[in-house]
């Protein structure tokens, strides 16, 4: 057990490395449109605002866990839309990309499966944004909720800010990266193998698990041919790493956050179902 937990601690910590620097500059980011910018940056945003679900996207296929968390941090200010973020959530490849590469998996394995996330992302993303209400802009209210101190500099701000999420992130990656291991990605394939015609559920709702544990159980069973296709963009169209965890965490209206993750897993099973019915 004393190993177990040894193991769990040290991919917390890597987990949090790949975070924390996305979150520290997010928040700088917020204190000086706060504190500098003003309402001149808030107008720059909101003309910008229809092609927030495109840039969203691109920028979710980075190789990287950290995005989406930030990102969930700017939806609550009002910076992005719900369309955007939910966009976001599903292009982001977390560490999806990040193993591919690294395992040299061909590039006939990789490339569909960036196109499926960046093709949903835009149509979700601009869909979404039609059925959703428009969020103003509110960096003040923000700040008032998380209680950031400005006397000393937006440095200290950001620098504070980040300290605060990164132990709240700290403890509950440490939390679920636990029950990952105690379930064991042995037991997971074990039953994907036994019950292969609902992988593509499976793999969804393996998604919503809130760490990087779960991409890179889905990428690794894709590249040893346990999971088909369809069931592994399923799940990692729903998987966001931990930005859907943050999103509770820094947005205090339960049901829009709901909204945004039933948004997430539903575009992502429709899309494994529809992959699944063409036999991929």
């Amino acid at each position: 057990m004393g190993g177990l937990m040894i193991d769990v601690l040290i991919d917390t910590l890597l987990d949090l490395t790949k975070i924390v620097p996305f979150l520290f500059v997010i928040y700088l980011f917020l204190e000086w449109m706060e504190n500098q910018a003003g309402h001149k940056m808030e107008r720059f945003l909101e003309r910008h605002r229809r092609i927030n679900p495109l840039a969203g996207t691109l920028f979710g296929l980075l190789p990287s866990c950290g995005f989406a968390t930030a990102a969930s941090s700017l939806y609550a200010t009002g910076v992005i839309s719900a369309g955007t973020l939910v966009a976001i959530f599903l292009a982001s490849s977390d560490e999806m990309l990040s193993i591919m590469l690294g395992m040299q998996a061909d590039l006939s394995l990789i490339a569909p499966v960036l196109g499926i996330k960046l093709v949903v992302g835009l149509i979700a993303g601009y869909g979404f944004d039609l059925l959703s209400r428009h969020r103003t802009i509110d960096v003040d209210d923000f700040c008032q909720r998380e209680h950031d101190d400005h006397s000393h500099g937006i440095l200290y701000s950001a620098c504070m800010h980040t300290l605060q999420v990164s132990i709240w992130l700290f403890v509950t990656i440490f939390v679920f990266n636990g029950i990952v291991k105690l379930i064991g990605e042995d037991m997971i394939r074990s039953f994907i193998l036994a019950h292969p015609s609902q992988s593509v559920l499976f793999c969804g709702l393996t998604g919503l698990i809130p760490s990087c544990a779960s991409s890179i159980i889905l990428t690794t069973m894709y590249i040893d041919s346990v999971i088909p296709f369809s069931a592994v963009c399923a799940g990692l169209l729903v998987n966001a790493g931990t930005g859907m965890i943050m999103l509770y965490r820094v947005n205090p209206d339960f049901k829009d956050n709901t909204k945004i993750l039933l948004a997430t897993l539903v575009c992502g099973l429709i899309a494994g179902f529809a992959l699944q019915i063409f036999g991929l």
